[in-house]
């Protein structure tokens, strides 16, 4: 991501195929936030990233459905073997309590993007799509992984059409 040299308050990214993207928004917050006890496990961070993605589509610039750069999960929060105590103490859980530990990266982003140029319609004026991932620190930068994934992103797939 760089910003833009002519209109320095909005930043952009060149895909693969070639299209300009322009990063309009940007909303970040603390991936557990809500998480008032406990340890995260699969069975919440499912619903953690379901939730993310129901606010995504109600996010004021957002324009369709919102499209979900995978998570890396893991079993640790900061290093391997770090939740070893937790793994133990919740061994007699039943299972479909979710009693391992599973993290997520510490930071949700929900980025809005934009293109000139439109997916499919060239009648219309944009395009746009909203992008929720998770990364390990407040951006900026953006995570390397997330940046190869969001010059890689099908737009003329996911992205929809506008006028202004």
């Amino acid at each position: 991501m760089k910003f833009d040299d002519i209109y320095n308050v909005t930043s952009s990214l060149t895909q693969d195929s070639g299209r300009k993207l322009t990063l309009k928004h940007l909303d970040q917050a603390h991936t557990y936030a809500g998480m008032l006890e406990g340890t995260p496990n699969r069975k919440a961070n499912d619903w953690g990233i379901e939730t993310d993605l129901k606010y995504a589509v109600q996010y004021r610039f957002a324009l369709g459905k919102p499209y979900l750069i995978e998570p890396t999960r893991r079993d640790y929060l900061r290093q391997p073997g770090d939740m070893d105590h937790v793994r133990e103490r919740t061994s007699k859980y039943p299972a479909e309590w979710g009693r391992d530990p599973e993290w997520l990266p510490l930071i949700r982003c929900i980025g809005c993007f934009f293109s000139t140029t439109t997916r499919r319609n060239p009648k219309k004026d944009m395009s746009s799509l909203t992008v929720v991932w998770y990364q390990k620190d407040f951006a900026y930068p953006i995570d390397d992984d997330i940046l190869r994934s969001l010059r890689s992103l099908d737009w003329d797939r996911l992205a929809t059409d506008f006028e202004y």
